[in-house]
């Protein structure tokens, strides 16, 4: 895949890439011709500022928030370990052969694939999890982090009679088993985790929640239902859990990349470059 990324950019690029396209940043050897021939004149300006137009501003940004990385992530036995457990995940793929599965997305080898993209992704992993342990108890909060089972009824009154009976955790299951499709176990979820909107809204209750149990409250949900929620893990005590919720929240992802970028002062010099980077997130350059 990454081969073929190449052909196809190498083949946009021989129709006319000779003229300026407003980057400041210009090459001593600029006019060089490249590539000629008949309607065919490129430079390695040209050539250059086609790159930077294509690939240029998430390139660059990859590439500064790699060296954060670099700075930041210092504990090797935990990133190979995070290393081996994706080696391990992708190379099911292709029925345990890595090597197989790194040619497949065009890298020459197995060595290649994890160099180039297993540990660099794993590296800002360990970055959003620094992140997320120096300010676990507010991003809690921000992202309104709890986790829940629920049973869902048709009729208020039904939901008001399983919080009345519901008296733990091990009643609450027998329910759920007798409610079938109804029921289920969702986890550990954020204020970005896909749920309904009423129950988004209710969440920062939820959050406020100090002992395991039947929540008080039945949920009326925007399909005219009713959730009865049993809350679970309020004491935090399993951190792992809510420490990976967060780390897949896609907006705490973006917290954490504008976070270090404003620490190691991230400046981009050329004026096209940088709207360019901005347009991907407004917050990256202050």
């Amino acid at each position: 895949m990454k081969k073929l990324l190449m052909l196809i950019l190498c083949g946009g690029l021989l129709v006319g890439c000779s003229s300026a396209s407003g980057y400041d940043v210009k090459l001593s050897d600029a006019d060089d011709v490249l590539v000629s021939g008949s309607g065919i004149n490129v430079t390695k300006q040209g050539y250059f500022e086609s790159l930077l137009k294509k690939y240029g501003s998430e390139n660059i940004l990859s590439k500064t928030l790699e060296a954060i990385a670099d700075k930041e992530v210092n504990n090797q036995e935990e990133l190979d370990k995070l290393v081996k457990e994706r080696e391990k995940t992708y190379s099911d793929y292709a029925d345990g052969d890595l090597e197989k599965y790194a040619k497949y997305l065009g890298y020459n080898s197995k060595e290649d694939y994890i160099n180039e993209a297993l540990i660099p992704d794993a590296k800002q992993e360990l970055l959003r999890n620094k992140y997320i342990e120096d300010n676990f108890d507010k991003l809690l909060t921000d992202y309104q982090v709890c986790s829940f089972k629920k049973i869902l009824v048709d009729k208020e009154s039904t939901a008001l009679t399983l919080i009345k009976e519901v008296k733990s955790e091990e009643d609450f299951d027998k329910k759920m088993k007798e409610y079938g499709t109804n029921a289920e176990d969702a986890g550990t979820v954020t204020k970005n985790s896909t749920l309904d909107d009423n129950l988004k809204t209710a969440l920062k209750d939820l959050i406020a929640v100090k002992a395991d149990g039947v929540y008080s409250t039945a949920i009326k949900l925007s399909d005219e239902k009713y959730a009865v929620l049993y809350m679970y893990n309020t004491d935090h005590k399993d951190k792992d859990a809510l420490e990976k919720a967060l780390s897949s929240d896609s907006s705490l992802k973006t917290e954490t990349e504008v976070y270090y970028l404003k620490k190691y002062n991230f400046t981009v010099n050329d004026s096209k470059l940088k709207n360019e980077i901005q347009e991907l997130n407004k917050d990256y350059i202050g």
